[in-house]
């Protein structure tokens, strides 16, 4: 059982690092970020900081950054149209996109970092 939690608790910091990743690119870019969300289904806590809603899900499996415009098929209008999405340049689009798994792969440098130097 101590495995269990364990994993879970690892499982969580990639899923967050991952995130992150997305997060911290798309608001530099300047692009809105709506939702900040670890885990998926019923929302066990959420609260509104700024624009951004952050929240932690019941299903720790996964999560997500909603960004305002991700979906093409909603029209974008209004005084956010600059900061959607898909009104972003390609090479912006690509390094928000890129984002999580970079930060994947520094997480993973730090853990075996960590573990090596700290002998864990």
């Amino acid at each position: 059982m101590e495995y269990f939690f364990g994993i879970i608790i690892l499982l969580g910091a990639l899923i967050f690092f991952h995130e992150l990743g997305h997060f911290l690119v798309a608001k530099y870019s300047g692009v809105k970020v709506e939702v900040f969300s670890l885990g998926f289904g019923t929302k066990i806590i959420k609260k509104k900081i700024g624009e951004t809603q952050y929240c932690l899900s019941l299903i720790p499996l996964g999560g997500y950054v909603k960004l305002y415009g991700e979906d093409p098929t909603t029209p974008i209008t209004g005084r956010d149209a600059k900061r959607s999405f898909s009104n972003q340049p390609v090479a912006k689009r690509i390094a928000i996109a890129a984002a999580g798994p970079i930060f994947n792969i520094l997480f993973a440098i730090l853990v075996y970092f960590i573990i090596e130097v700290g002998g864990i």
